[in-house]
């Protein structure tokens, strides 16, 4: 089948045996969800709890200062991007050009917290959505042709030392208008947040498997399960950080493989995929008050290179893409 998943697509997070989950999701590439992979996602710490009521004083006090939307162990992310092209795992469902809108949204539930080397041990659910619109096809939809992907996934994640990230991920891939069948697969993941010791150059990486479980990304005539597994750096760094506004610059980058029939065509398997690098800037929107959540915008480019499996099946020669987007998100 030809089909292009996401990731922001989503992850299911399993606590492992020490290490920080992710990135982000990429830029147009869902490796989203995730992402991440669809990406992709490190938790920000939970603010303080309020102060609790004072009591009446000769002076009437100060009114409170708000201190964050969220104190409470349920925490909600969302949001929406905005992509040129879309491709998941350097595989595409339609062709270059049009309009990708990409609403995604997750609830986390952490269970516990400092245990030992355990900083946290927390499941979630999400979805994350592709509404296309303009430009070609490379298979002809069904009503609503407009929309042409929804994942859903389950994810449990363990943050360990407060800088290692592991995560387990169900993720199963589908298609309102029958651009590709439905598939799924369990995504094993590990990142960790080295700013503690490389500071400002901190690369942030990220590795992850993710095993086929039904139905297949790119779909082959033996019909064999895939295995991919990727390689991920996220250096960035923050531009007028005292100010209301401060400007953060990444340069997101992905390798990634097939380690077992992933890109498979004509019955030929390829273990490189497809590697994706491109700027990112990301501002908080400050504007917004705090009891409504913390509010971001960001926007990109992001360029990826392809092997020849890839460049035949999804753009008939062109081996190399750039994906513009901008999005805004939403924690609480």
């Amino acid at each position: 089948m030809t089909g292009s998943r996401r990731w922001m697509v989503v992850v299911a997070t399993l606590a492992l045996t020490g290490a920080v989950a992710t990135p982000e999701p990429g830029l147009a590439q869902s490796s989203t969800p995730a992402q991440t992979e669809r990406q992709q996602q490190a938790q920000a710490p939970t603010p303080s709890p309020a102060q609790p009521t004072q009591a009446p004083t000769e002076k009437p006090a100060a009114p409170a200062t708000e201190t964050g939307p969220n104190t409470g162990r349920i925490s909600l992310s969302a949001g929406a991007d905005w992509a040129s092209a879309y491709y998941f795992r350097g595989i595409a469902t339609t062709q270059n050009g049009g309009n990708n809108v990409q609403p995604y949204g997750e609830i986390s539930l952490r269970l516990l917290e400092n245990m030992g080397p355990m900083t946290s041990f927390s499941v979630a659910s999400g979805i994350w959505t592709n509404l296309h619109w303009g430009g070609g096809v490379l298979v002809e939809p069904s009503d609503p042709k407009f929309w042409t992907e929804t994942d859903w996934y389950f994810k449990v994640s363990a943050v360990w030392s407060e800088v290692v990230t592991t995560a387990v991920t169900y993720t199963y891939y589908t298609s309102p208008n029958n651009t590709f069948a439905s598939y799924a697969d369990v995504a094993v993941s590990v990142a960790l947040n080295d700013s503690k010791w490389l500071g400002a150059f901190a690369l942030n990486p990220s590795i992850m498997f993710a095993f086929e479980t039904t139905g297949e990304a790119l779909v082959s005539a033996d019909a064999k399960k895939g295995i991919y597994w990727q390689i991920g750096l996220a250096p960035a760094y923050t531009f007028f950080g005292e100010s209301s506004y401060p400007l953060t610059l990444s340069a997101p980058m992905t390798f990634g493989f097939s380690a077992k029939d992933y890109y498979t065509v004509n019955g030929k398997n390829q273990e490189f995929g497809y590697f994706s690098f491109g700027p990112l800037i990301t501002m908080p929107l400050k504007f917004i008050p705090p009891a409504y959540g913390t509010w971001s915008f960001k926007g990109g480019v992001q360029f990826l290179v392809l092997n020849t499996n890839l460049k035949a099946v999804n753009t008939g020669g062109d081996g190399f893409v750039p994906i513009g987007s901008v999005g805004i998100s939403l924690s609480y």
